[in-house]
């Protein structure tokens, strides 16, 4: 009787490491709404504007835009994504605006970058500069609207933030991150 309760305990002991290892290795899904193309340019990119000369391409997903100012692209969840100059990136998801009124994107770049809402130029800041913030407004209806984000990186430090604040200017958060606000959807 002794051994069988040993064993029991020893059996315990084991499920509970196990469990304890499995969730430390195992990430929970995020919420991730945003659609990330990462363009790797074949030469160097001055503005927005450069022609394309793509050589490479990766796809991911992440739940917000906010790519940390680093030497490398480097996104919180995922960490260091490999590239350090010469790229662009392309962000796009859907927002179902839960509350019509006018908001502000706030977009922190290093360097540049075009932010389009349904097919429609907001703002931009075309050329190079260091991480800036550029406050975007726009009238937002109560419907789903498409989210569209072009940033480029040439050389040096990068950087990519970008939120949007709810329209009493109170709260501000990720794109990609739902409120009372905006819902994101992933486009599929």
């Amino acid at each position: 009787m002794k051994n069988l309760n040993n064993e029991k305990i020893f059996l315990s002991i084991v499920i509970f490491i196990g469990l304890l290892l499995m969730f430390k290795t195992i990430k929970l899904p995020l919420n991730e709404t945003v659609n990330v193309t990462i363009m790797q340019q074949k030469g160097s990119i001055s503005t927005i504007d450069t022609i394309q000369k793509i050589s490479s391409t990766k796809k991911i997903t992440v739940d917000s835009l906010n790519f940390l100012v680093s030497r490398t692209l480097e996104h919180p969840n995922l960490g260091k994504l490999g590239y350090s100059r010469n790229i662009f990136l392309k962000a796009e998801t859907k927002m179902s605006v839960l509350k019509s009124g006018i908001y502000d994107f706030l977009v922190a770049s290093d360097d540049g970058f075009r932010l389009k809402i349904d097919n429609k130029k907001v703002c931009e800041h075309v050329g190079d500069r260091p991480m800036q913030t550029t406050i975007c407004k726009v009238k937002l209806s109560k419907s789903v609207h498409k989210f569209e984000l072009l940033y480029f990186q040439g050389g040096g430090p990068m950087g990519l933030k970008v939120k949007y604040k709810s329209i009493d200017g109170k709260s501000s958060y990720f794109v990609g991150k739902s409120s009372e606000y905006i819902d994101f959807q992933e486009i599929k």
